[in-house]
């Protein structure tokens, strides 16, 4: 579990300890800043057979299970896609009845705002009547896309970026050597986020980016507008946001009218790419052709 979830993950086991913890847990916040691994851990310190103040125990059968990857109270619910109705239905068919190892049931949903409208009103009834022992820890990028009746229902625990610092030293001791605030920031402020693209192996990242935009302002011929535009239309949306977080770096130092268009356009962009069908070149086309007056 990372550091910046230490203080929450203690409060939360307190509280557990003290069987204070809702049932019902929702835990929200920026893709990629760990929050699968602060629900995991939970689950893991709500399964155990004696937990103490630092966690489970990592020794009872309990435990020794779970780690092997077949804890039979244990159920993680993921669906490449959309998850349905009978998804949602076969995980609580799984929590109905007493636990088989004599303590909790933990149902771990890692991307909850993919469940359809259905399997949501599915889940309703566990989450409003859940059977003894049992504990439902949900998690989402988008807390937005959740029905307002399954947010009512859990205990909602929007989590923060974590500091600059916390992230910098994160990514560092993990050997991300290149890691910077400004690098950090193209991704969010999410340090997983840049240490997947930058560890991943990802074809299209904020450095391969940077240097084509370096490349177009100084009029490289390979670099022009539309070989670029061709180039990254799979990424468009990411290619804009970057777009305009420059613009508005830029704005920010100089002051210029020109980089105030330069975001205007940005932002214009951004919202055309997110119509179905459009044509991501072209947009991308007349985005950087912009950057280069």
């Amino acid at each position: 579990m990372y550091t910046w979830f230490t203080d929450l993950y203690a409060s939360l086991l307190s509280r557990y300890l003290a069987r204070k913890l809702h049932h019902g847990l929702l835990f929200s916040g920026a893709k990629g800043i760990g929050k699968f691994s602060l629900a995991e851990q939970l689950s893991h310190t709500l399964l155990c057979k004696q937990p103490t103040v630092d966690g489970p125990c990592g020794h009872c059968q309990s435990c020794h299970l779970r780690a092997a990857g077949n804890h039979p109270d244990y159920h993680i619910l993921e669906s490449e896609k959309q998850l349905g109705v009978d998804k949602i239905r076969e995980g609580i068919a799984k929590l109905s009845g007493t636990a088989q190892m004599g303590g909790n049931k933990v149902l771990l949903i890692p991307k909850a705002d993919t469940m359809t409208e259905a399997a949501a009103n599915a889940l309703l009834k566990t989450l409003e009547e859940p059977t003894a022992n049992t504990y439902l820890v949900l998690i989402t990028d988008s807390i937005n896309k959740l029905m307002p009746t399954v947010l009512s229902r859990c205990e909602k625990h929007v989590l923060p970026l974590p500091s600059i610092q916390q992230s910098l030293n994160y990514l560092h001791e993990k050997g991300v050597k290149e890691a910077d605030e400004a690098l950090l920031g193209a991704y969010g402020n999410a340090p997983l986020r840049l240490e997947e693209a930058l560890e991943g192996g990802d074809e299209f990242n904020y450095r391969v980016f940077s240097d084509g935009m370096q490349a177009l302002l100084v009029s490289d011929p390979k670099m022009q507008p539309q070989n670029l535009s061709s180039k990254w239309q799979d990424d468009a949306i990411q290619v804009a946001l970057w777009c305009q977080l420059q613009a508005q770096q830029n704005y920010i130092q100089h002051q210029s009218p020109r980089y105030y268009a330069h975001y205007s356009a940005c932002v214009e962009a951004v919202r055309t790419l997110q119509h179905p069908g459009v044509n991501k070149s072209m947009v991308l086309f007349g985005l950087l052709k912009t950057f280069q007056r």
